[in-house]
């Protein structure tokens, strides 16, 4: 009971009059949290990784950075692509993938094809497919590495990742840094996924879907803005300082299957993009080592966050990959391809474009997030009528006579 009365008095003191200036739907938290878990991974020359709580304005209690799953022994850890705290320096993508030995693999779709993920992440990441977490970070914090997730599952899928910006002073979203106490650090996530012919199948860019949840410093309450789902703090300030009194943090609660293929990110903003330059990579070997990878002229992966991406530090990424096609010899095709609408109740439409018109589908297949064939028509013109089925997301396959195209559908 005690412990209920400090609470309640400490949230009585937040400053009420900065707190009345904002008028979105986080939750607000101002100065530090207490230290819950102490340094949760230690390596020579990083930087000490602590997890702490904080309590907001309206009573409820946050974890910060994030709640992750970094001790969750039931969640696997990521293969080293390059890690010096563990001493797997590799030079290449080929010595780092020589040294696993298959047991790595993590098996969602027995029959399914191996896909290799290769990624860099400042600073965490727990990624899950299909709902089925299959890798996280080796470390926390710093020093910065890279990572190799490997999986078996059958296409289309669905990606889903934490990304968590780690800090120094718990619930300011800041680190001791180029001379502040208090400098607001930034992310970065960039990830190639490739088959067993090492084809590249996705490369993180402005197609993945993007949300934040853990906003920190904000020194002005009334600069962040909301529209819709996009929680917006690019006309915050990003200073540095050496007092961070007057910093806050804003919260908001992860939906809890955001990981699975069913949710529906489709009211998401796309992802950010951002350059080497600016997440700052260019003297890290844990990127540089691996260029040929993550920067491959003919399909160079880009660094990916939210819309701010010094402030923004717990962000949620998705991206669904679609079945395989000849991309590439059917571009055009694929380019104009529209089907509609989307939403959709009972009916759905199929609109080629100039280059296809006229063509008939060899078949439409429409099956659910466990991947069962719930609705088959062959020979369609330019649409099906598949009846009623529940609210949700399905994905529909287009097959052409020599490639299909696979996209995802919302029933309502």
């Amino acid at each position: 009971m005690k412990n209920f009365f400090i609470i309640i008095l400490l949230a009585a003191f937040l400053p009420l009059n900065a707190i009345a200036q904002y008028t979105g739907t986080g939750s607000v938290t101002h100065g530090l949290a207490s230290t819950t878990v102490a340094n949760l991974y230690s390596c020579t020359g990083g930087r000490v990784t602590n997890l702490g709580t904080i309590i907001a304005s309206d009573n409820s209690v946050w974890t910060v950075p994030a709640v992750v799953n970094f001790t969750n022994g039931s969640f696997p850890f990521a293969s080293d692509l390059y890690n010096q705290c563990n001493g797997h320096t590799y030079a290449t993508s080929a010595a780092a993938l020589a040294a696993l030995n298959g047991s790595d693999i993590v098996t969602i779709n027995p029959g399914g094809e191996v896909i290799t993920a290769y990624i860099f992440g400042d600073n965490y990441f727990e990624m899950y497919i299909n709902g089925v977490p299959v890798g996280k970070d080796n470390v926390p914090y710093t020093p910065f590495n890279s990572n190799i997730v490997r999986f078996r599952v059958n296409r289309p899928f669905t990606i889903a990742m934490l990304l968590v910006d780690w800090e120094e002073n718990l619930g300011l979203g800041s680190e001791n840094n180029s001379g502040f106490a208090y400098y607001p650090g930034d992310g970065g996530m960039v990830a190639v996924f490739k088959d067993a012919q090492n084809n590249n199948v996705a490369i993180t860019g402005s197609n993945w879907k993007a949300q934040t949840f853990y906003t920190a410093p904000i020194q002005d309450l009334s600069c962040p803005t909301e529209n819709g789902t996009l929680r917006s703090s690019v006309n915050c300030s990003v200073q540095s300082t050496n007092n961070g009194a007057n910093f806050y943090g804003l919260h908001w609660q992860r939906p809890a299957n955001w990981m699975n293929a069913s949710f529906d990110d489709s009211q998401w903003q796309n992802a950010s993009i951002y350059t080497n330059e600016v997440v700052g990579v260019n003297n890290k070997p844990a990127y540089t080592n691996f260029t040929n990878i993550f920067d491959d002229p003919a399909n160079d992966a880009k660094f990916i966050w939210s819309t701010n991406l010094i402030l923004d530090n717990e962000v949620i990424v998705r991206y669904t990959v679609p079945a395989a096609n000849s991309i590439n010899e059917h571009s055009s095709i694929i380019k104009d391809f529209k089907l509609y609408p989307n939403p959709a109740k009972e009916e759905l439409y199929f609109d080629l474009g100039d280059n296809a018109s006229g063509t008939t589908l060899k078949k439409v297949i429409i099956y659910n997030t466990l991947g069962q064939n719930i609705f088959e028509a062959d020979n369609v013109i330019d649409k099906v009528h598949f009846g009623v089925l529940s609210p949700g997301v399905y994905f529909v396959r287009v097959l052409f006579p020599d490639f299909e195209i696979s996209q995802k559908l919302i029933i309502e």
